[in-house]
């Protein structure tokens, strides 16, 4: 006779040593011997499971649920049969039974909060996992779920909490040394951030994920070569790993590679051809590259699919404008002021573009953003392209006022430092100021400057204590409509006798106007007025040809005054 017992416990070995064809076979023959072995049943629907037959495992698994139906792990396994195949309310209503049968049956309320979980009933799963946690303290997966539940709800410090519970639980839990990184980078703790990823790939060298965050630690470390080599091994890798290539390309942006950039917003754009980040940013570095045809294209595109993303309309109105265009450029500048009315640089151009010149109001913003995207090609542009003369022109009107030497000098606006060379040589201690902290990075490679700072000319003149021997000024007039604030913010800051040289373009009938090129020229009478309001003598003043526009000489007033 056989002994069931006997062959049960056989089955059961060799289910635990993985030999499940010899262990389902013992179960099948215990079930011809006893139909109604629940065990067996168990046994077998668990066998099926393992080995991805879900419906068989299924049919078992309720065969024994109704020979024992008192039996919570049976509910509980059925469960997970109905998880495997997405039936949601059968393997709801399994893990309920089973936890009505065992109250404090924790996998069962583990299971049961994952499925929540998956379906955002966030309550409910928070529940069930402060129940299995509570049953069974010692239960390091139900502590590792319930820290990813806090932390998709942005709970942070409970999260924290439930990954330390597992670590101490489990000192060599990956992921929760992971999620502890994932925490602190969220909340802005570099060092801690670093050490947990550190530890993760002390452990799994190719943990892709440890990879790209200890790359975004760089990043804002504003170590971009190091966040570049983090980026670029965990995209060896795992060549797919989006986060990791946007991260790279987004790098290559930030610091001016544009063409690193684009080949990476390439392969990005053949998987994803209508994401939005990815059009806007490969345009951005199209545009910057001088390729304007190909950035129209991805700015159209972008805005085929949002038609009031500003910064697209923006941009893709900057390239008409290069491209002559005027018309068009003014419709999609319509646009961007409807999509952001509050935008100033914007409303400027807009201005600027529709012929309403008289009066116009200083747009810092604009000068800003123009000046920020121009940073990177400015010296070339200007020395190659547009012949700037005015660095030259200054050095030449020093001499003719016998200006050999200055204690501290002011270059306002100075750009990329192309005035600040000129300046160097005669100035005992320079400062530079600049409203776009892109020039200011490009002038700060010189080393011509004592001081460099990024602020609104205004404003810095206001708040600065310093008191100097001679400002200059050079092409910063035609970004100012009003000039009233600036003579009076100058004067305060000008010595006994010191001098204030500038340059400006010409308007021949109105105080100020603003041009279609959106900088703005000044009236003679208005620059004189100013001088006599302010205690200022008119000591040099002459035409000069500044730079060529298009082929055509750019007159400017180049002045010379004095504080008396």
């Amino acid at each position: 006779m056989i002994n069931i017992d006997a062959l049960f416990q056989q089955a059961r070995q060799h289910q635990q040593r993985g030999e499940l064809a010899e262990s389902l076979a013992l179960f099948e023959q215990i079930i011809q011997q006893q139909a109604n072995h629940a065990d067996a049943w168990h046994g077998l629907g668990l066998i099926h499971a393992q080995q991805g037959n879900m419906s068989d495992a299924i049919a078992c698994l309720q065969q024994a649920a109704a020979l024992a139906p008192d039996n919570p792990a049976v509910h509980n396994n059925l469960g997970n049969a109905w998880k495997n195949t997405d039936q949601v309310e059968q393997a709801i209503a399994e893990y309920q039974q089973a936890i009505a049968l065992a109250p404090d049956y924790a996998q069962a309320h583990n299971n049961l909060a994952g499925m929540y979980a998956g379906h955002n009933q966030y309550q409910q799963a928070l529940h069930h996992y402060r129940l299995a946690v509570h049953a069974e303290p010692d239960f390091a997966t139900a502590h590792f779920n319930l820290g990813l539940l806090l932390l998709q709800h942005q709970h942070v410090q409970p999260a924290e909490t439930q990954f330390n519970n597992v670590l101490a639980l489990n000192p060599e839990h990956l992921e929760a040394q992971f999620y502890l990184g994932v925490l602190a980078l969220e909340t802005g703790k570099l060092d801690e951030a670093e050490h947990a990823f550190e530890q993760v790939i002390a452990r799994d060298h190719n943990h892709v994920q440890a990879l790209c965050n200890l790359g975004t630690v760089a990043l804002k470390r504003q170590e971009g070569q190091q966040a570049i080599d983090f980026f670029s091994k965990s995209l060896a890798l795992d060549n797919d790993h989006i986060e990791s290539r946007n991260n790279l390309a987004a790098t290559f942006m930030h610091y001016d590679r544009f063409e690193n950039a684009l080949m990476h917003y390439d392969v990005l754009l053949k998987q994803d051809p209508d994401n939005i980040d990815y059009l806007y940013n490969s345009g951005v570095a199209q545009m910057a590259l001088g390729h304007l045809n190909e950035a129209s294209e991805q700015f159209e595109h972008l805005l085929s699919l949002q038609a009031d993303h500003f910064s697209a309309l923006n941009n893709l109105a900057a390239i008409f404008i290069r491209l002559d265009n005027r018309i068009k450029a003014r419709e999609l500048l319509e646009r961007a002021v409807a999509a952001n009315p509050a935008d100033n640089a914007s409303q400027h151009m807009l201005r600027a573009l529709s012929g309403h010149s008289q009066k116009a109001e200083t747009a810092p913003d604009y000068a800003a953003n123009l000046f920020n995207n121009y940073a990177l090609f400015y010296d070339q542009h200007l020395q190659q392209q547009l012949h700037y003369t005015l660095p030259n022109q200054v050095l030449k009107l020093l001499a003719e006022l016998n200006i050999e030497s200055s204690d501290h000098t002011l270059d306002l606006g100075c750009g990329t430092g192309l005035s600040g060379q000129v300046l160097r040589d005669i100035s005992q201690h320079l400062d530079g100021v600049d409203i776009a902290g892109k020039m200011i990075a490009q002038a700060r490679e010189k080393g011509i400057y004592d001081q460099l700072t990024e602020a609104e000319l205004v404003t810095f003149l206001r708040d600065s204590p310093q008191q100097y021997n001679l400002i200059v000024a050079l092409d910063v007039l035609p970004y100012l409509g009003d000039l009233d604030p600036l003579f009076t913010a100058v004067t305060q800051r000008l010595q006994q006798d010191a001098y204030f040289i500038f340059s400006t373009e010409i308007s021949e009938t109105s105080t100020w106007e603003l041009q279609e090129n959106a900088r703005f020229r000044h009236h003679n009478d208005y620059l004189h007025e100013l001088a006599r309001q302010h205690g200022l003598s008119v000591v040099s003043q002459e035409v000069v040809i500044a730079r060529r526009q298009e082929g055509n000489a750019v007159p400017e007033y180049l002045m010379a005054m004095k504080n008396i």
